[in-house]
């Protein structure tokens, strides 16, 4: 994981090493410029020399793609352990005690407009687009204005990753068979709807397209903390070549909130705004 040195200690040490920098790496008037390091490797995906031909053997996926609720058949109910299953029944308990907070309980942090991260964005039923680069796939996600980026360039998965929404994404071609693993999850994503997830998790994506306007993503969790055997689902995409992503502002004519207890509820005017007291 990434460890950022405050700047007034690293200015100091700056300061207070000169020795240790070359002669060459000085300037008149006493002042020390730091070395510049040449990084070890540049991975295809920034480089200044790629190879756009690579990408005519790979799949079309233009367009934009509408997720098909249903087509996948219902999801298999997560098989939990310990106390992720404790949470789990606890959560189910209230959603059927017939308590009219129960979905704001649970949903509290989309109710404050944060994005659902992995792999919640990825079953919204927004559109999304693809954009094949050298090394790297991108994809757009209308839902909360999302962006995530799959690297293809030959680089490995991180040993210490940082905890991100999107985590952490590799991933390479098998034929026409997009295939990604992704870990490093913050904790305020959830494995699945009302679960959370381990330090643990990983999550393996295998997109291809099954006739040429539809798009299947097989997703297989695994997180031997929380889970007694790998959980997967699968969604099917549809294409509309002629539609565009949509703006999508959480904030804009957003009813919801969550006051100062963590506490959700709903507006019923005022939209956008703080609830009167």
């Amino acid at each position: 994981m990434r460890r950022m040195l405050p700047l007034v200690a690293l200015a100091a040490a700056l300061i207070s090493v000169p020795s240790a920098v070359p002669a060459a790496a000085q300037q008149a008037g006493g002042l020390v410029q730091p070395p510049i390091v040449a990084p070890d490797k540049v991975w295809p995906a920034s480089a200044e020399q790629v190879d756009y031909a690579a990408l005519q053997s790979l799949p079309d996926w233009r367009g934009i793609w509408l997720p098909m609720m249903g087509a996948g058949g219902k999801p298999e109910i997560p098989q939990l352990i310990g106390p992720y299953k404790s949470y789990y029944d606890k959560v189910q308990a209230l959603i059927k005690s017939g308590d009219p907070e129960a979905t704001l309980k649970v949903e509290r942090r989309s109710s404050a407009c944060e994005p659902p991260g992995m792999p919640g964005i990825m079953t919204q039923p927004y559109p999304m687009e693809f954009l094949l680069t050298p090394g790297k796939v991108t994809i757009v996600i209308e839902a909360y204005t999302q962006v995530r980026h799959i690297y293809t360039d030959g680089r490995k998965l991180p040993g210490d990753p940082d905890e991100k929404f999107f985590g952490t994404s590799i991933g390479h071609w098998e034929g026409d068979t997009l295939v990604v693993e992704t870990i490093g999850f913050s904790p305020l994503t959830q494995l699945a709807a009302g679960i959370p997830h381990s330090d643990s998790m990983k999550i393996l994506e295998r997109f291809r397209l099954t006739d040429p306007d539809t798009m299947s993503i097989e997703t297989t969790i695994t997180d031997p903390k929380a889970l007694t055997a790998p959980y997967t689902s699968s969604r099917t995409l549809k294409r509309h070549r002629n539609w565009t992503i949509a703006e999508y502002i959480c904030e804009e004519n957003n009813h919801n909130f969550v006051d100062a207890s963590g506490k959700a509820g709903i507006k019923l005017d005022n939209a956008g705004t703080a609830p009167k007291k």
